[in-house]
């Protein structure tokens, strides 16, 4: 089913700033869409809250996105939001499609030559019986290494923007070692947040001459669903202003967001 409004709203959601390369690849894709970003800063982090916590803040959080945006269209770029949350909030808002962003396990598992991927999540994730359904249905034959990096999802929210590139190849060198030591050529990086140290993660293997080694998000599946549900044909590719940017905690906003901002060319952050 496609949309067929003339100013399609679409919101993209995240627990921080991790959906950030999502909004920014919607953008680039669909040019004409009225996108707003919403950062669970009063939230976060997911990954290390309970299912039922995390499930009762995605229904306060939709229904406040509802009133304020009235999006057509609501990506949900966390995947801890997705696994806990898509589907009971599929059921209860079925006049606004909500995509989720899967972790391209599926992908991984094609691709590699070793027979042997990486996953790299959230400390919930990494125990969750989502990803043992995604494992077993989409890699039955793969050895998939969880890798709990909890601590990057906090590096990346607060410090990335002021980091340096040493810093910031620094922070993933560990979690790089793992991986080359166990013999894997892909990495799934199932929080949206390591999508953000993509260019540290390529720099640090390259400077170690491994070249067999890639990463995998889920940004293509998100813009394909979009592609799906919304028409680009005969479209007047007129300019959209700056993406609204709306955060959920009401205390005065972080240095780093409003650092994200200016990165990603989003409005001053403001309350949802």
């Amino acid at each position: 089913m496609s949309i067929e409004e003339s100013n399609v709203r679409v919101c993209v959601f995240d627990s921080g700033i991790g959906g950030l390369p999502f909004l920014k690849a919607i953008q680039e894709e669909f040019p004409f869409l009225e996108i707003n970003y919403v950062a669970d800063d009063a939230g976060f982090p997911y990954g290390t809250k309970s299912p039922e916590a995390i499930h009762d803040i995605l229904f306060e959080r939709i229904r406040r996105i509802r009133a304020r945006l009235d999006p057509d269209i609501l990506v949900l770029s966390c995947m801890t939001a997705v696994q806990i949350g898509l589907k009971d909030l599929q059921a209860a808002h079925r006049s606004m499609h909500i995509i989720g962003a899967f972790p391209p396990i599926a992908a991984a598992a094609r691709e590699s030559q070793s027979r042997r991927i990486a996953l790299f999540t959230t400390a919930r994730a990494a125990e969750d019986a989502f990803l043992d359904n995604m494992i077993a249905r989409d890699a039955p034959d793969i050895e998939v290494i969880r890798i709990p990096a909890q601590d990057l999802v906090e590096y990346v929210e607060q410090q990335l923007p002021f980091a340096t590139l040493a810093s910031a190849q620094a922070s993933v060198e560990p979690y790089i070692k793992y991986v080359r030591d166990e013999g894997t050529d892909r990495i799934v990086l199932a929080s949206s947040h390591f999508v953000l140290l993509e260019d540290a993660i390529y720099g640090l293997l390259s400077e170690q001459g491994i070249s067999n080694v890639r990463c995998l998000d889920s940004r293509k599946t998100v813009t394909s669903e979009l592609r799906r549900l919304v028409h680009t044909e005969r479209r007047v590719q007129t300019a959209i202003q700056n993406p609204g940017f709306f955060l959920t905690g009401d205390r005065k906003t972080a240095p780093s967001y409003i650092t994200w901002a200016g990165r990603f060319n989003l409005s001053v952050p403001q309350l949802l």
